[in-house]
């Protein structure tokens, strides 16, 4: 090894504690993983030839390439082996480490998420670039101008500002990938600790390794390399975990990146790596090998194994560690790199050879392109053949004229004369126009986020005309349409149901509990019930005192820098607390009372059934979790981390409630129980409070099938029990039949009926199953709140989860069971031998527990609220109303994302849910459906699918192309369980398939990521996840509610001001142009200009680009609260009724009209006031017609694009106007002045004092003014005939907006449908009566709604 190879090496080493065994008499050389070397040894051969540690010359780098593609090309040929299926990584320190399917080194870890590289940049931009018809077309014109004597204005016309105008688009979007590259750079670069493993050569230690932890860049890490993650720190690869300092081999990552969770996953070491793996001499000296899966994007799942000393243990997703994550209460790991780079799973996930977006508006333009191109070249051979005929017949006595030129020189001279119809200037005009439009945006009010400071943010100005053409939108769930908060609010315990609200009231006791104190001193029976703590009650009645919130709200334990589930306090107050909420919807029976009032009960009523009931349903919500408690060293207060949000909200509410967890291990979880009831929860009471210890035998964990989860405690009194918690429909089928108490009746495929309904179980009164020792004093203590009976209570309990699921809430249904110690060991055998299976052991364990979660008896129920952000619900119904189907795309469970679609709005009371399971035949259930909702069977269908069953449909193309079809016809799509590349996929699937439609997603997270690129246009929500999302999306907003206000009113605007921009920009070129054409009647074809050359060349730029600029500016169709009030106006888009081929060919009617009315009006007046006598000097000077016509057009275009169909006349209008005609008067004057007198051979046009002179007569401005009047007066009068007779919806509500009532009628609209108003179906039929009765007056009208109806299925220009 050359000395200058270690002169490079720049890599530091770190000695720690564990370094001092180290002994400077020993000398080290280099082994595996180009570790360093601190006594130079004599050059080996072996060691020179690896290529983990050497560079190899150019020779041995051409062989492996031809080996590698060999390798590749024998395995396509062959179909390779079953070893091909597998990465296998030999950990051993002497050998190197080589990828068996392609016989070459691991890819290194080194990321890029940059669109172009140096090489690719330049043919990719050009492809983008000429992708604009519009630029083919101007380098076609430049190509011609090219040829010698084609051009009749010049060789270099068109090329110089073409190139101009593409290499200022093209720096533009090297710039934006130069920040890419730049922020890849960043990432590359982060350090992190890698084991560097150094040979001990002491005849001592003789085949021992020694190690050191080296600081590397994330880019140097390779497969097989030890890893050394602490606290705080991202995960740099995808590791294998081999060792945790948390206990038993615990740690914690946050994967908000990857899943968009914010909770913290629970991962554990193998207890046999955890063991031996404990420094980094054992790490160096270990011999094993690890086979995984191949590469892929699956996140929730992983097989593999590792084999070390002919042993095999199994892997699963457990073990694994995902780049991209973040390591969080555990002090350090080791790990050991099994994917790296571009092979991570968050790579696999990520969007590749992102596409480059352009608006969809820009393929109807280059439609017109094409047209107006079509023209130019059919009028250009149009004169080709007339000057051709003209030339025959009077060509010999045209002795003045000079045609040497052929036919092919007179063709493309037209063309060239006549190319600027199509204005070189159209798309940096409109960029500028683009650039106004997210000013606006940026700068709106309206959407700034005060809590966060956060405004509305634009990140190009490219698609903003697609903001207001929206079809489709898929959003992620958390963080999105939710804050990512979770409160637990109700619960539902013996038949009665309580209000968990501690967060927001000050609680006071009311009368019943006075009396009920007094009850047990007196030993009185009273006969009270329960009622709202708002009825009213004597004042004068002793209270006990006062609860405030502010001594039981919740702490946030996150102030330290802890990260924890803890949920902040909300500044909005809850729907759930409104007067109608507290009773049940079945007619307000049900009363639901505080928690607290529980806790008296239970205090007061201790040995009544329902007493010890209630205690029980509290100790099962406060052990049924996986949730680790841990302490803030600052506070010592207690926060908890949870697996999932709902475990965390339920576990907070049993320690506000008195039931606190104050430890976990794996063997055991300990309370600290308050018995002094609510006075126990301001000031802790020893005498009263007990610790209590329960022994965790197993966990049996939730899973998407499953839909439950199950924890078997042995009790302090030595009893088993299994706690079980899951979906209502899913416990109860799983509980005690009434006709056979005591024995297996669970039949998974049956369920137990009686006359048709499902029989609740059996209650036995006389002994409870919860004390054993049932200690009941009946006549000490009088039962309030009798359990009548089982049948009863399971009525109850039913009554109060629908109420709960009908407010939106997430429920869960809590049952027990009792296990003798037999039947235990028995099944935990079997469970045991199932956790070992190396072949489907997740479907062996699933079907082991089914033998144990049977015949259980009912817990209670307890009901969750997601807390949503403010306004999602009204948002998501004013999307639908606006004709927009949302897709809701989360890695949620199924559960979940119904409960969330419930909460939102996405599904309503009354819709058909469609819940596609891979179980069974999914294309002909599918089929049903569709049929079913074609012959209107199912109303407001929506559709559920989950990952792992759209992984099966993403297989079959048929599936596929008929879940498409499906979802397509459905009001709502719900897709749960999905992971980035498969929300990349149902975006892109929808995009491909309706590509005349607009597509948008929306997210907060970097899971989220992928879809955003894929959609038209990508949203992205500067939330709790940070800022990934939000830096590779379109746009940014705060919440997701500000989206009505980017898409209705900045999107609609934005397209409509677009349209009007290109349809009067092709509207002018094509007016002014065509009089050239129309003028070559007048020249013999001769391709004699009407104008003089640079009067011609400023047109576009200084007397024609003021009115289309303003209306692409600041144009207002409609008033914002009209707009926001009415979401179905927002159809004008979907439907390109602003822009298409018909207004296309509208507008160019119009231009043709004007163009011959400003050319023959000047020539027949002319000979009406002169005849067509020869004045002294001749006949009429060229320069004089031409500026009459010039004018004409210079006040024709301005006052169409300005007034007639600008509807927002505001100041910049009319100032703008002004400038534009007195522009061009100034320049006439100051031109005429300047301009140079006539040469010795004259001049065709004579400039010099011809304004001063025409100017004066007033011939000229008669002639001016009637041109004007009788050009526009025509349209003036189709607009209010057509205004009056057929009218659009917009024509309608422009009137309307000038009837005060009806501007009171929004106000009353938005009051009632503003952001947190009531939410509901009846909201969107008393909104569609409004909508309705606002058009009543105009029958004539196609009705907005009838729009919508058909603006999915429109066949978009």
């Amino acid at each position: 090894m050359s000395s200058s190879s270690n002169n490079n090496n720049e890599n530091t080493i770190i000695i720690d504690d564990d370094d001092e065994d180290a002994n400077t008499n020993t000398t080290f050389t280099r082994a595996r993983r180009g570790t360093v070397e601190f006594k130079l040894p004599p050059i080996d051969e072996k060691q020179t030839s690896n290529p983990r540690h050497h560079h190899s010359g150019s020779l041995s780098r051409k062989s492996g390439s031809i080996h590698r593609a060999a390798r590749r090309l024998s395995v396509l040929m062959t179909g390779g082996s079953d070893n091909d299926n597998q990465r296998i990584i030999e950990l051993s320190p002497e050998d190197k480490l080589i990828d068996h399917i392609t016989g070459d080194s691991f890819i290194g870890n080194s990321i890029t998420t940059a669109r172009y590289t140096f090489w690719n940049f330049l043919p990719k931009q050009l492809a983008a670039q000429f992708s604009k018809v519009a630029n083919l077309y101007f380098l076609f014109v430049a190509g011609l101008q090219m040829v010698p004597g084609w051009s009749p204005t010049g060789q270099f016309t068109t090329i110089i500002p073409l190139s101009v105008f593409i290499s200022i688009a093209m720096a533009h979007e090297g710039f934006d990938d130069i920040r890419r590259h730049r922020q890849d750079s960043v990432e590359n670069s982060k350090d992190c600790l890698v084991l560097r493993i150094i040979k001990n050569n002491d005849s001592n230690s003789a085949g021992q390794y020694v190690s050191v932890w080296e600081k590397k860049k994330w880019k140097d890490i390779k497969v097989g390399d030890y890893i050394r993650v602490q606290a705080q720190e991202w995960i740099p690869a995808d590791l294998l975990l081999l060792h945790s300092k948390g206990e038993e081999g615990i740690c914690y990552v946050e994967t908000a990146a990857l899943d968009g969770e914010t909770n913290l996953k629970q991962k554990q070491a193998l207890k046999s790596t955890n063991d031996l793996l404990h420094n980094k001499e054992a790490l160096a000296n270990f011999r094993a090998t690890v086979t995984t899966e191949k590469p892929n994007q699956d996140l929730y799942n992983f097989d593999g194994s590792i084999t070390s000393n002919g042993k095999i243990l199994p892997l699963t997703t457990n073990q694994v560690l995902l780049r991209g994550t973040i390591l969080r209460n555990t002090s350090e790991i080791y790990g050991m790199a099994i994917f790296t780079g571009e092979e991570t799973k968050l790579r696999m996930n990520a969007s590749k050879n992102i596409r480059t977006k352009a608006p969809s508006i820009q393929r109807l333009i280059n439609r017109v392109v094409i047209i107006i191109f079509g023209f130019v070249v059919s009028l250009a051979a149009f004169f080709t053949l007339l000057a051709h005929f003209w030339e025959k017949r009077y060509g010999k006595n045209a002795w003045y004229l000079s045609r040497k030129h052929d036919m092919a020189t007179a063709l493309f001279g037209f063309v060239v004369l006549f190319n600027t119809m199509i204005p070189i200037s159209l798309y940096v005009t409109m960029e500028i126009i683009k650039l106004a439009q997210i000013y606006f945006i940026n700068n709106d009010i309206q959407m700034y986020h005060e809590a966060s400071d956060t405004p509305a943010e634009a990140r190009t100005s490219t698609i903003n005309e697609d903001l207001g053409q929206v079809s489709y939108l898929f959003s992620d769930k958390t963080g999105t349409l939710t804050e990512n908060i979770m409160l637990f609010r109700k619960i539902s315990v013996g038949g009665r149901a309580f209000l968990h609200d501690m967060d927001i009231r000050r609680i006071e006791e009311d009368e019943f509990f006075e009396k009920l104190k007094k009850t047990q001193q007196k030993k009185m029976r009273y006969r009270f019930s329960l009622r709202h703590r708002g009825s009213h009650h004597d004042d004068s009645q002793d209270a006990t005192p006062e609860i405030s919130s502010d001594n039981l709200g919740r702490r946030d334990s996150t102030r330290s820098g802890n990260f924890s589930m803890i949920a902040p306090m909300t500044n909005t107050k809850s729907p759930l607390y409104a007067s109608n909420s507290l009773s049940s919807s079945k007619g307000g029976k049900h009363k639901f009372h505080s928690t607290l009032d529980l806790l008296t009960i239970i205090q007061r009523q201790s040995h009544t059934s329902f007493g010890q009931s209630a205690r029980w349903f509290l100790l099962a919500i406060a052990l049924c979790h996986t949730c680790v408690p841990e302490i803030d060293q600052e506070t010592d207060d207690i926060f908890y981390q949870a697996a999932s949000p709902d475990e965390f909200a339920l576990v907070t509410a049993a320690k506000e409630l008195g039931y606190v967890v104050t430890d976990r291990t794996m063997g055991t979880v300990s309370l600290r129980i308050n018995n002094d009831g609510p006075d126990g929860l301001i000031e802790e009471n020893h005498s009263t409070t007990s610790f209590e210890s329960y022994e965790i035998l197993n966990v049996i964990e939730f899973s998407s099938k499953r839909k439950r989860m199950s924890v078997i405690y042995r009790l302090p009194d030595k009893r088993i029990c299994l706690l079980c918690k899951g979906a209502d429909s899913i416990i109860l089928e799983r509980l005690k039949s009434p006709k056979k108490s005591g024995k297996s009746n669970y039949d998974k495929n049956k369920q137990y009926s009686d006359g048709g309904g499902v029989l609740p179980p059996t209650f036995d009164s006389k002994r409870s199953s919860i004390d054993s020792e049932n200690v009941l004093d009946s006549g000490s203590t009088p039962d309030y709140f009798p359990i009548k009976n089982e049948t009863w209570l399971y009525s109850q309990t039913m009554n109060h989860i629908e109420d709960f699921a009908n407010e939106g809430l997430r429920t869960l249904l809590y049952a027990h069971r009792f296990l003798d110690g037999e039947e235990y060991a028995i099944w935990n055998k079997k469970y045991t031998e199932a956790s070992m299976a190396m072949v489907d052991r997740q479907a062996k364990l699933e079907e082991v527990a089914d033998y144990i979660e049977y015949n259980l008896e009912m817990t209670g129920a307890t009901a969750i609220e997601d807390k949503l952000q403010d306004g999602v619900p009204q948002t998501i119904d004013k999307l639908r109303m606006a004709g927009i189907r949302v897709w809701m795309l989360t890695g949620d469970k199924r559960e979940t994302a119904i409960n969330i679609g419930h909460s939102c709005s996405l599904i309503k009371n009354n819709s058909a849910p469609i819940i596609i399971d891979s179980e069974g035949d999914m294309q002909s259930f599918m089929n049903r459906s569709i049929k079913a909702i074609s012959n209107g069977r199912a109303q407001n269908p929506v559709a559920v699918v989950d990952g792992a069953t759209l992984m099966l449909i993403e297989k079959d193309a048929k599936l596929m192309e008929t879940f498409l079809e499906l979802g397509i016809l459905c009001d709502a799509v719900i897709c749960c369980r999905v992971s980035p590349s498969q929300k990349a996929l149902v975006v892109r699937s929808v995009r491909e398939k309706l590509n005349h439609h607009v597509t948008l997603a929306i997210g907060d997270g970097a899971n989220d990521i992928a879809m955003i690129q894929e959609a038209h246009v990508g949203i992205g929500i500067t939330g709790r996840e940070g800022l990934q999302a939000a830096r590779s999306s379109d746009y940014s907003i705060a919440q997701f509610r500000f989206l009505a206000d980017l898409l209705f009113i900045h999107g609609r605007w934005s397209y409509i001001r677009v349209s009007k921009f290109v349809l009067g920009t092709f509207y002018k070129c094509m007016c002014f142009y065509l009089t050239q054409g129309l003028y070559q009647f007048f020249t013999g074809f001769t391709g004699t200009s009407l104008y003089e050359q640079w009067t011609l060349s400023f047109y576009n730029t200084l007397f024609s680009s003021l009115p289309v600029i303003v209306i692409g500016m600041f144009e207002k169709d409609l008033k914002r609260k009209t707009l926001l009030a009415f979401p179905e106006l927002y159809s004008i888009g979907q439907t390109c009724s602003a822009f298409n081929l018909k207004q296309f060919f509208s507008w160019m009617g119009a231009a043709v009209y004007h163009a011959i009315v400003v050319l023959a009006a000047p020539f027949l007046l002319h000979s009406y006031y002169y005849g067509f006598e020869t004045r002294r000097d001749g006949s009429p000077q060229l320069y004089e017609l031409g500026l009459q016509v010039y004018t004409a057009i210079v006040f024709v275009v301005t006052i169409k694009i300005a007034y007639l169909e600008c509807h927002n006349w505001t100041i910049i209008t009319h100032l703008t106007s002004f400038l534009t005609m007195l522009g061009w008067f100034l320049y006439q004057t100051l031109y005429s002045i300047m301009y140079p007198s006539s040469t010795k051979g004259g001049n065709t046009y004579d400039v010099r004092g011809t304004f001063q002179h025409v100017g004066t007569r007033p011939e000229f401005w008669v002639t001016v003014i009637i041109t004007v009047a009788i050009a526009l007066l025509p349209n003036y009068i189709v607009k209010i005939i057509k205004t009056m007779t057929l009218p659009t919806y917009v024509d309608i509500y422009q009137a309307k907006e000038r009837d005060p009532d009806f501007r009171k009628k929004i106000i009353q609209l938005e009051s009632g449908y503003g952001v947190g108003a009531d939410v509901g179906g009846d909201d969107d039929i008393d909104h569609d009566k409004e909508f309705s009765k606002f058009n009543e007056d105009e029958p004539q009208t196609t009705s907005t709604t009838s729009l919508l109806n058909n603006g999915n299925s429109t066949d978009r220009e």
